[in-house]
């Protein structure tokens, strides 16, 4: 599923690249809740302008209601004033947590 990045590289619009994702559920085929996250990262990916491989993980931290620890700063960094900012920490800021 390219949607996401099509919608941020400007190639199809971003409400297009949700009408795309919300009609992916409704696709004759069974959907495991593994495959579910998948479009919830898209959803992120597009609404966040991240890229979805960053988003997944997002996107699982959200369903089972866990903290992410990213080696990435910037992504972090790119949450941090959202919504998600209390959802992605750095594994720097999480080891001085620990210590």
């Amino acid at each position: 599923m390219r949607c996401g990045r099509k919608a941020r590289m400007g190639e199809i619009e971003r409400g297009r690249a949700g009408i795309l994702m919300a009609a992916v559920s409704e696709m004759p085929v069974h959907w495991s809740s593994d495959e579910t996250v998948c479009v919830d990262a898209v959803r992120l990916a597009v609404a966040l302008d991240r890229p979805a491989y960053d988003c997944v993980y997002l996107a699982l931290a959200h369903r089972v209601d866990a903290q992410l620890v990213t080696a990435d700063a910037r992504f972090a960094n790119a949450l941090a004033t959202t919504e998600h900012g209390g959802t992605v920490v750095t594994l720097k800021d999480y080891a001085k947590e620990r210590r």
